[in-house]
């Protein structure tokens, strides 16, 4: 409702500006009340419930990287073994391929860092594609296939999960951990866990 209140005028508008005749009513007309929602997001025993129904090797590590970042699925689907740096205390993802082709680099919590070196140690088969997740039969996994998982993981726990939940969580918990609202990006810092 409210985004048609804005195109109406916003047209209004325009149509003063060019000198055609306008209902000044519509020029005043105040914008509808809309109700103030409060962010779903996953409570501490609904993600460890998540993490346990994920398999593991490719399908954990995506879940954790999803609650962890704030990363969207797309986003995730494009990393490359390149785009995890791990020196000393400090471990980053990056992102080359965001929202509005937008760059950025995602700190990344000891506990993570720790599932992906895991991963790459335990579970990631050498193959010749350079993405950082990768399928049993050496396929790289692509945004569908963490979509498929995402729906598998909800038919398991029994309640909804969906990507952007995962984002809405994190930086609720990024918040709640003395994040700063104001610095650029949200997601380009990560919660103490």
């Amino acid at each position: 409702m409210h985004g048609f209140f804005e195109i109406v005028r916003a047209f209004a508008n325009w149509a003063l500006r060019e000198g055609f005749a306008v209902d000044p009513a519509v020029v005043r007309m105040r914008p509808p009340k809309v109700p103030v929602t409060q962010l779903e997001t996953y409570t501490e025993t609904q993600r460890e419930t998540m993490l346990a129904a994920a398999a593991p090797g490719w399908p954990r590590l995506a879940v954790e990287i999803l609650l962890s970042t704030g990363m969207r699925v797309g986003e995730l689907a494009d990393l490359t073994v390149d785009d995890y740096e791990s020196e000393g205390e400090v471990g980053f993802l990056t992102v080359r391929k965001g929202k509005g082709a937008k760059f950025r680099c995602v700190p990344l919590s000891i506990r993570l860092r720790r599932e992906i070196d895991r991963y790459l140690n335990c579970f990631r088969q050498e193959v010749e594609t350079n993405r950082l997740l990768v399928k049993g039969n050496g396929e790289p996994v692509k945004m569908m296939t963490v979509e498929y998982l995402l729906q598998r993981i909800k038919m398991r726990v029994g309640f909804k999960v969906h990507g952007h939940k995962f984002r809405h969580t994190f930086a609720t918990e990024y918040l709640r951990n003395g994040g700063d609202i104001d610095r650029s990006g949200a997601s380009s810092a990560t919660p103490a866990t």
